[in-house]
């Protein structure tokens, strides 16, 4: 029997329209009526999140910034991991002193911080996600209670120039591209597997009774973690061959058919 479907967003519940079929969304909706929960898991902030599902499920779990940040579909806090303040000052001060092309954003729980709102590709991600980022300064970010991410933004050549200077500064902080143009910075240790583990227990499910849906790489430790996990037929050869368990493409309603078949 199962009780939570997680989800990835980007290449997996969404489109490349960035929307959700009517057809998935009737088979969430059908899933959750008969008591399972829809959890989303995501890279993304809260609240680049709860558009996507706000229409037809405005009130799920959520797992935002790849598992360092849980909320109840309440919007209660069940796990947070942050890293720690004055490396998010530091790692911002640096780039506007070495790489003032490159653009900071910080995210706090609910928060974006943005470095400035006119600059490209801040305004693209603005666009992408459909909200509006904080603009923001040193000292602003310094008065944070918590940082969960650090997303900086420029040019491929000039992230890679500054994924192995902070590499070699933060040792202890998870820094990974998502894009060549998107550098992503977070604590040690955050995982989607570890963080749908911690929900699972936190509603007293086993994760034999849990099944997940991801496209890539990033998603391999979370559809390995869950009773069942299933990769998008648009995810990369080696993470299908690792998982096994392929379901049409999300521009195609592989995660319908799959609830279809188990309701």
């Amino acid at each position: 029997m199962v009780k939570i479907i997680f989800s990835d967003i980007d290449g997996s519940l969404i489109t490349d329209e960035l929307v959700v079929t009517k057809r998935t969304q009737e088979a969430l909706v059908k899933a959750v009526e008969k008591g399972i929960y829809f959890v989303p898991v995501s890279a993304r902030m809260p609240e680049a999140i709860k558009p996507i599902i706000k229409d037809f499920l405005p009130k799920t779990p959520i797992i935002s910034y790849n598992g360092a940040f849980i909320q109840d579909e309440n919007g209660e806090e069940i796990d947070s991991s942050p890293m720690p303040i004055e490396d998010g000052v530091k790692i911002c001060r640096y780039l506007e002193e070495a790489h003032p092309t490159i653009a900071w954003n910080v995210y706090s729980g609910e928060k974006w911080l943005s470095q400035d709102r006119s600059n490209q590709w801040i305004a693209r991600e603005e666009d992408v996600v459909g909200i509006s980022s904080q603009e923001s300064n040193l000292e602003d970010v310094g008065h944070l209670s918590d940082i969960h991410k650090l997303l900086l933004m420029g040019n491929p050549d000039e992230i890679l120039v500054v994924e192995d200077v902070l590499k070699e500064r933060y040792p202890d902080l998870s820094i990974a591209k998502s894009y060549p143009y998107y550098l992503e910075i977070m604590a040690s240790g955050i995982q989607k597997g570890r963080a749908v583990e911690q929900l699972s227990e936190h509603y007293g499910i086993a994760m034999s009774e849990t099944i997940a849906f991801g496209d890539n790489f990033n998603d391999l430790d979370m559809l390995e973690a869950v009773g069942q996990g299933y990769v998008m037929a648009n995810g990369p050869e080696a993470v299908k061959q690792a998982i096994g368990n392929v379901v049409a493409d999300n521009n195609s309603d592989g995660i319908a058919e799959v609830l279809e078949n188990i309701l």
